[in-house]
């Protein structure tokens, strides 16, 4: 406890301060927490869209490969294999109208382009193995019996027979069905191509979202970033900025704000602690110049009794001794004069030579 000049104890100088307000320690967030929590966020996110972005290429590519290497090679063939057969049929119904042998040539010429686009087939949709084998299953009835029975007929000789079974439409109604079943492949064949290129379309838009995704991501992330700096950085900063500009103009009880980031915070208390110190300081130092000040003043007493007070009473002194040596009938009157001035000199002699250290504070 401090006390003033006069002896009175005063309460320290930092008692009069404003309090600063505190907030609790697990509610100060921390400048390298939050950026490192907004970064794993980031990060979080752009993952997220680049794992969405990565299957969606995948995806299309995947599409696009099943289309080119299997789906597109397997409605070419298919187109092949029903030409191969047209050519079958049409060489076979001019041979049984003609019997001119030239008009085997297409017929014969096919068959081994059937069954190349049969094993093509086979390969790229074998999951279409099903429609593929009623396909070869209807050809090779309408080989077996219709268009080798005509053959053998007009081979023969017989063309009334081949023309009666023709005009029966046994071989017809058998490529008709043989023409069906073509169909029927073409379509499943057209149907996985559509899925597939739906497939490939939907991964494009998913990607192109993404992107987008991306994008706004950026733009909010940059917003956020901004709105964030100016929160959590640059108003504490500035108010921090303020109060300590405050302080240095003089007024040294102006509030060192404490209440932002965990970083700023830490400066802020130690700005203030360093305040408080300085201030303390100061008023120790006044302090300290005010007793410094009463000592030299009192020394400066002490100078002036010594030389003048007591060296006057004591030239006093001698006088009335010598006064008293001339009158005897007054001698005792004047020995107690002496006697008290002597006790005078003696009290100036010990305040002067025996007073207590002037900088040590007050009983």
């Amino acid at each position: 406890m401090e006390h003033s000049d006069r002896g009175e104890p005063t309460e320290p100088a930092a008692a009069h301060r404003p309090r600063r307000r505190r907030w609790p320690a697990e509610l100060r967030g921390s400048l390298r927490g939050r950026m490192q929590a907004l970064v794993v966020v980031v990060l979080v996110a752009l993952f997220a869209l680049l794992a969405v972005a990565v299957g969606s290429m995948a995806q299309a590519s995947g599409a696009d490969r099943v289309m080119m290497d299997r789906l597109a090679p397997a409605l070419t063939s298919v187109e092949r294999l029903q030409t191969a057969f047209v050519d079958q049929e049409t060489g076979l119904r001019g041979y049984v109208l003609t019997g001119e042998d030239g008009f085997l040539d297409p017929y014969t010429a096919a068959m081994p382009r059937i069954a190349a686009e049969q094993r093509l087939l086979g390969t790229v949709v074998p999951e279409l193995s099903g429609a593929l084998t009623a396909v070869t299953a209807a050809h090779d009835d309408w080989t077996t019996n219709a268009a080798r029975p005509f053959i053998d007929l007009r081979r023969a000789g017989d063309a009334v027979q081949a023309s009666a079974l023709a005009a029966q439409g046994l071989g017809k109604m058998r490529f008709d069905v043989l023409r069906e079943r073509v169909d029927t492949l073409r379509t499943q064949i057209h149907a996985e191509a559509d899925a597939a290129a739906a497939d490939a379309a939907a991964a494009r838009r998913r990607l192109v979202g993404v992107l987008v995704g991306v994008a706004v991501l950026g733009v909010a992330l940059g917003v956020a970033a901004v709105r964030f700096q100016r929160r959590w950085v640059l108003a504490p900063l500035t108010r921090l900025g303020d109060d300590v500009a405050a302080v240095a103009a003089g007024d040294l009880a102006h509030p060192i704000h404490d209440d932002g980031l965990r970083e700023l915070a830490t400066v802020g208390r130690g700005v203030a602690t360093m305040r408080d110190r300085l201030t303390d300081h100061a008023a120790e130092t006044a302090r300290t110049e005010r007793l410094r000040a009463r000592a030299d003043q009192a020394e400066r007493m002490a100078d002036t009794l010594r030389h003048d007070v007591i060296v006057e009473l004591s030239s006093l002194t001698l006088t009335v001794t010598a006064l008293a040596g001339r009158h005897p009938r007054a001698e005792a009157e004047l020995h107690r004069v002496v006697h008290r001035l002597d006790l005078a000199i003696t009290a100036i002699r010990k305040a002067i030579f025996e007073s207590p250290d002037p900088a040590a504070p007050p009983r």
